[in-house]
């Protein structure tokens, strides 16, 4: 099955996790990511799916067409990098959430709004704005 972002996170994919599931998998797999198998634990907006790499916990979190944010238990350069091909966007914004997980967001709208919804906020330490608008 050929698979991209296309199929899952551009348009709105069907509300069945092992459709989900597949889909991002093989993309993931097809970009270099063989170790990493996420599950989905939510269909509904925002569509959520947990997985391991190397003994650490990844999620992902998206609403379709609009924002995709990445959950790492430890940095991984690597994973983020894969996933700005993956979604052909640069990630717009980067910090530690209060359960001590490293934080990535890509936004397609320049990510303006999520920035001033969290800026100041002390629940999210080492914000930085990766790309401005």
């Amino acid at each position: 099955m050929a698979t991209s972002s296309r199929t899952w996170f551009y348009s709105t994919p069907e509300a069945r996790p092992y459709y989900i599931e597949e889909r991002v998998n093989h993309t993931l797999w097809k970009n270099r990511l063989q170790t990493l198998f996420m599950r989905c634990v939510q269909v509904s907006d925002p569509v959520r799916m947990e997985g391991n790499q190397g003994g650490s916990r990844v999620v992902f979190e998206w609403q379709p067409g609009a924002w995709f944010r990445l959950r790492m238990q430890q940095e991984s350069r690597e994973l983020i990098g894969v996933m700005r091909q993956i979604l052909m966007l640069r990630p717009t914004l980067s910090y530690d959430d209060p359960q001590g997980m490293h934080v990535v967001e890509w936004h397609c709208d320049g990510g303006e709004g999520r920035w001033r919804e969290i800026q100041g906020d002390p629940h999210f330490q080492g914000l930085r704005l990766l790309r401005a608008g």
